[in-house]
């Protein structure tokens, strides 16, 4: 078990809670690939010192020197995007590396076959554009060197035969990779923005738009933190429509969906960019006001109140208005952020009591 949490450890080196999940399992492929790719080069470096080719073997260990140094960028705080030049440095490592080896041609001409290692590391690390600019170099590269006349750019001898199937055989790969990372990529944009869907619907009351309690709970947590963070003044209102059982049963419920849509509408006209509005309840808004005390809240509270009871209704022949009533209060250092919404709401029912149409701030 202390083996197996180690190496799953090691293997997400790098990840953090913050990052999305497409980030993180990037990390956890690119220390994969860099365990892998330094413990290869390392084992064939040495067989290449064995073998007495100390040139390849040099080759080989200070690419694997380069591997490892790839995981080390990720546990380094130095960089400001440790994961981004981890990868460049992989791929560059493995480019130069191949590149090396075609040009040698590695171990009796056999090294120009590790080149197919090069398309889904190129295309998983740099995505669908940045990878097939990388594969479109490396491509021109190899052939300028096989096919320079007369071998001259090469250290060894290919034949033709050899040179173009590999040439073909390899875009052919590339192609395949290339063709699976652009319908990765689309997949991944497409359930991305899926989510972001379902997301932003979670978070919105279908019949207003405006926040739902899920919506304003988590925006009212981001601007409690900041008041508290600066000191600053933050104040709720809560705001309910008198009597509005009485439009729905004696102008229907589509009438009171208007009403409800309209009120809606002058709220978040009167309100400021920095002010947030959810429906909390059926007839029921909530208001937050960042860097506001009780005294404005008040002045708001009732110019929305006095315009609302001005507006009139039409329903076949019959005309009518509605009120609202309004709670007010200003978060206090010792509120937590269901105690400043329990306060406004009690405000609230005390405007009720007092006669409806009416803003009470405590």
């Amino acid at each position: 078990m202390e083996f197996k949490g180690f190496v799953k450890n090691y293997l997400n080196t790098g990840a953090v809670q913050t990052n999305d999940p497409e980030s993180n399992q990037q990390i956890f492929v690119a220390n994969l690939f860099s365990f892998i790719g330094y413990s290869i080069t390392f084992l064939m470096g040495v067989s290449a010192f064995i073998r007495e080719d100390r040139l390849l073997g040099a080759v080989l260990l200070i690419a694997s020197l380069l591997f490892f140094s790839s995981h080390l960028v990720l546990r380094s705080k130095r960089f400001t995007n440790p994961y981004k030049f981890s990868a460049n440095l992989v791929t560059r490592s493995l480019m130069l590396l191949m590149i090396y080896l075609v040009y040698t041609g590695g171990v009796n001409g056999t090294g120009p076959l590790w080149i197919y290692i090069v398309p889904p590391v190129a295309l998983f690390f740099g995505g669908m554009r940045k990878g097939t600019r990388n594969l479109g170099l490396f491509v021109l590269v190899i052939s300028l060197l096989m096919f320079y006349p007369n071998n001259e750019w090469l250290g060894t001898s290919y034949t033709f035969e050899f040179k173009s199937r590999l040439i073909y055989s390899f875009l052919t790969v590339s192609a395949l990779f290339a063709l699976y990372e652009y319908v990765r990529e689309n997949s991944f944009n497409r359930l991305q923005a899926m989510n972001q869907k379902f997301e932003k619907q979670a978070m919105r009351d279908p019949l207003s738009g405006l926040l739902n309690r899920r919506g304003m709970r988590e925006q009212f947590q981001q601007e409690f933190d900041r008041s508290q963070r600066y000191n600053n003044d933050l104040t709720v209102m809560m705001c309910d429509i008198d009597h509005f059982k009485v439009v729905n049963d004696k102008y229907g419920h589509d009438k009171g969906d208007e009403v409800i849509n309209s009120l809606a509408t002058i709220f978040k006209s009167e309100l400021r960019k920095q002010d947030s509005l959810a429906r909390w309840g059926g007839e029921e808004y909530l208001f937050l006001l960042p860097e506001t005390n009780g005294i404005h809240g008040m002045k708001l509270a009732e110019m929305l109140r006095t315009k609302i009871e001005k507006i009139q209704y039409k329903q076949d022949d019959k005309i009518f208005s509605v009120t609202v009533s309004i709670g007010l209060h200003q978060m206090t250092s010792t509120d937590t952020i269901n105690q400043g919404i329990t306060k406004a709401d009690t405000n609230l029912y005390k405007a009720k009591e007092q006669g409806r149409n009416c803003c009470i701030l405590d």
